[in-house]
């Protein structure tokens, strides 16, 4: 986009699409994008850029759209999300990383149907590896799978099964990731700080502890927050410490209850300096 984008613009730089476990396709999105008013915004899908990049050859000309992914990390034995936007999207160890992430989500997955059958809540699994589902559902592989076969009837229903079956989600680390970001002309932002504490604020320590790793910026405007006192939060961190701030409203379509543009945060609100022209 080669114009100046308005400051009471709407901004969205957290958004999921079919690409991973959103409901919406590139199309439907920016239908949604031009019908809400947003003149900014990223398609983060998890751990893999292919909206990101078809998004590029449909965006007209009076909306600034920059590609995006997020993607996971494990950060003290737990899951964290990072933010990517402005990379090189053929970078070679970039899409080795996002390889890597897809093949650990996808044996996940496996073993989350494995243990479900060990458990005898269904008998045969054997039609797991060949099956396929609705995109435009959300979600993912294991959790339609036994939605489709009624073991499970909600969200609710499948993370009981995930906790009783101790299986988990290993990454590599945020400084190896933030690293692989800036090497392919990116920029990382730790995404939803709020979302890994069940609302609550991440302690200055873990910022700090951010910081040092290298990540460009935090998400300090999301749905996760408990009360604008939050962002403001991080981002007097951000302002401290030479760090970007973003907003995004981790919308994935009708999968869940997060709302797109929401919170309604407008450009001038947020500090994305590889940005041109805002």
């Amino acid at each position: 986009m080669n114009n100046m984008i308005e400051r009471d613009y709407r901004v969205d730089m957290h958004i999921h699409t079919t690409a991973s476990d959103g409901t919406w396709t590139v199309e439907e999105l920016l239908e949604l994008i031009i019908k809400n008013d947003i003149k900014l915004f990223s398609i983060t899908d998890h751990d893999t850029i292919q909206n990101s990049v078809e998004m590029l050859y449909i965006i007209p000309k009076d909306i600034y759209y920059v590609i995006g992914v997020e993607i996971s990390c494990t950060y003290n034995g737990e899951e964290y999300h990072i933010t990517a936007y402005d990379f090189d999207y053929e970078d070679r160890k970039l899409n080795e990383l996002l390889e890597f992430n897809q093949k650990q989500r996808m044996e996940f997955n496996t073993r989350v149907i494995q243990y479900t059958k060990k458990i005898n809540k269904i008998k045969d699994i054997e039609d797991y590896y060949s099956y396929e589902y609705n995109r435009s559902k959300g979600g993912w592989e294991s959790l339609n799978y036994l939605l489709d076969k009624n073991i499970v009837s909600n969200l609710k229903d499948y993370f009981e099964i995930i906790k009783s079956s101790n299986e988990k989600l290993y990454f590599k680390n945020p400084k190896e990731i933030i690293k692989i970001i800036r090497d392919a002309g990116g920029h990382s932002f730790l995404a939803h700080p709020s979302a890994y504490q069940g609302g609550e604020k991440l302690s200055l320590e873990v910022l700090e502890e951010w910081k040092d790793y290298g990540i460009s910026g935090i998400e300090c405007y999301s749905p996760y927050l408990k009360n604008i006192q939050d962002a403001n939060y991080y981002i007097k961190f951000c302002e401290e410490n030479n760090l970007m701030i973003s907003a995004g409203s981790d919308c994935h379509g009708e999968f869940n209850n997060r709302t797109l543009g929401i919170p309604k945060v407008n450009i001038d609100k947020i500090n994305m300096d590889f940005i041109k022209n805002i």
